[in-house]
């Protein structure tokens, strides 16, 4: 098959994830090409690439260079406008939604989606239950697949007291962090929060950062420290070295990345609420087994001590339960879903 993959944000191909850090939908997306070459489609993936180039057998090329003169079938990325690029009745046209599925009621999307009637893939069911369609669509929910980085890795027989925040800043940080500097580290001195921020790490202090990097910086004497995101195989060793992963409820997010990054490389969570419903989160941990919902801030604390305590044990049951649950989900059988769509019609 000729597959043309198409996203309009910034510039990225399937050799980013591994050299630096980058943005889970984009990851999603360039994996998804790789793991499709390798099932042996030819592959374009057209994006705002500067230069055009050859990775993993996909060929990348800018965004303004001409359309492909063949394609059997169409990923468009988030954005149904894309699917106008290709105004050929015998493409097959897939729109594969990350964010919220509620722009897809908008006038102008609805009116894309009549006329190119393409298969709408979903990343969850919590996200696929959101689209409230005026009519009948071929749907689909494919889970997206994890990177090879997590899920080969392993953690050593002696993994330190360190929690991890992967989420922006503004989305429940404050909070997570009052808990940590009042309630969790007077308790346990040694065990430290390590705060994945590429905004916070360089110092940016844009009006709406301002307040919370106040705060991280004041935090440093509660064992407080903030990193730069990496690559695949850097987050793959940093969750390896880690007890815990907390993880915020976000509004509007859908998928949670870097949960199920974590969770594939056996690093348990423990969800922060809030005043928020958990939603598409409760598809990313099995509650009990590779992690917890705390339902308040109270059992937020005393998850986070048990399993940052000197006694391991609890640690290490969530550990290797969650390693062998939840990595399986590699990226071969993403595509082999995606597959599934396409060859349904031609039979």
């Amino acid at each position: 098959m000729n597959i043309t993959m198409i996203d309009k944000s910034y510039a990225f191909d399937g050799a980013t994830p591994g050299t630096r850090a980058l943005g889970g939908a984009e990851k999603a997306f360039a994996q998804l090409a790789s793991a499709l070459a390798a099932r042996g489609h030819d592959v374009t993936a057209i994006n705002n690439v500067e230069y055009q180039a050859s990775v993993d057998g996909v060929l990348w090329v800018p965004f303004d260079t001409p359309r492909p003169p063949e394609s059997d079938v169409v990923i468009a990325f988030r954005n149904p406008e894309l699917l106008a690029e290709f105004d050929d009745p015998e493409i097959r046209s897939i729109l594969w939604m990350w964010g919220t599925p509620k722009i897809l009621n908008q006038p102008v999307n609805q009116k894309l989606l009549e006329k190119y009637d393409p298969a709408v893939v979903f990343v969850g069911e919590a996200q696929r239950r959101a689209w409230k369609s005026w009519r009948d669509f071929k749907e689909a929910t494919i889970q997206p697949g994890i990177a090879e980085d997590y899920l080969v890795a392993k953690s050593g027989e002696d993994v330190p007291p360190i929690a991890i925040v992967t989420t922006h800043p503004l989305h429940g940080l404050s909070e997570m962090l009052t808990l940590w500097r009042d309630r969790i580290h007077p308790v346990n001195k040694k065990a430290e929060l390590h705060i994945y921020s590429a905004s916070l790490f360089v110092g940016n202090a844009a009006d709406r950062l301002k307040d919370i990097y106040k705060e991280v910086a004041a935090a440093g004497d509660a064992n407080v420290i903030v990193k730069s995101p990496g690559a695949d195989p850097e987050m793959a060793a940093a969750y390896c070295r880690a007890r815990l992963h907390f993880y915020p409820v976000i509004a509007n997010e859908y998928y949670g990345s870097t949960l199920a990054e974590s969770q594939a490389s056996g690093t348990p969570a423990i969800i922060y609420r809030g005043d928020n419903e958990v939603g598409p989160l409760a598809e990313r941990i099995a509650n009990g087994q590779t992690g917890h919902i705390a339902p308040d801030d109270d059992a937020f604390v005393n998850l986070a001590l048990q399993l940052l305590a000197e006694d391991p044990v609890m640690y290490q049951s969530l550990a290797r339960d969650t390693k062998t649950l939840q990595a399986s989900r590699n990226w071969q059988n993403a595509a082999i879903e995606f597959e599934a769509l396409w060859k349904k019609e031609i039979a």
